[in-house]
């Protein structure tokens, strides 16, 4: 498996993940979302203005947690290793973050914390794993995808063009896969906290550890050869 078919089949897996994770806080936290910060902006401030702070506090936690894990993330990102290897590191990260999610939604965090662990959580998802392909794309708010997506199929058909044909299929396959996530979270999983986030650590385990195979059986070839 090359790095880019593993950072592509990784950023999809990721945008599962945040389906399912989203379809959890929207249940059990009064309709908050991990990824998507601007309905937390609508209705923090729309709360704000019509029941005041007691009501709206709830959703500054999530977002203060979105802005410090993706200002720890970029930092990650400067590692100073083989790209593959730094790509591990981080995935690594991941599994340890959802690790620690599964604990406290088991020993039921409270509210505010969770949410806060879970913001960082996605800001951090959303720093490091973007790529399918060539083409950027965001594993856990559709906007950008959506309007992306409909952006290059008109590229494609009126234009022709074959680039922009495949950026549609990428972006329509986060889409899909953003979708698929809520669906088995709400429906399987009954948005269940420490079920959706060991099913989601058991993913990206799974994730780290095939290339791991892959390069050990390389190894034994050469060195057979």
């Amino acid at each position: 498996m090359n790095f880019a078919t593993k950072t592509g089949i990784t950023t999809l897996a990721q945008t599962f993940i945040m389906g399912s994770i989203d379809a959890y806080t929207f249940q059990n936290f009064d309709g908050s979302f991990v990824s998507a910060q601007t309905g937390n902006l609508v209705v923090f401030a729309y709360e704000l203005a019509t029941k005041g702070w007691s009501t709206a506090y709830i959703r500054v936690p999530v977002l203060l947690g979105f802005l410090l894990g993706a200002f720890i993330s970029q930092a990650f990102k400067h590692i100073q290793l083989a790209s593959d290897r730094r790509f591990n590191v981080l995935l690594l990260f991941s599994i340890i973050l959802l690790g620690i999610l599964a604990v406290a939604a088991a020993f039921h965090l409270s509210m505010l914390n969770m949410l806060f662990s879970l913001g960082l959580f996605s800001g951090y998802e959303l720093t490091v794993f973007n790529k399918i392909g060539t083409t950027s794309v965001n594993n856990g708010i559709m906007t950008g995808n959506l309007k992306n997506f409909a952006n290059n199929s008109y590229e494609a058909i009126f234009s022709h063009d074959r680039e922009a044909l495949l950026k549609a299929g990428r972006f329509l396959s986060g889409i899909i896969m953003f979708i698929l996530g809520i669906i088995f979270s709400a429906y399987l999983l009954h948005a269940a906290g420490p079920k959706v986030f060991v099913a989601a650590l058991m993913i990206n385990l799974v994730l780290l550890i095939i290339p791991l195979f892959g390069w050990r059986n390389r190894q034994r070839d050469e060195t057979i050869s």
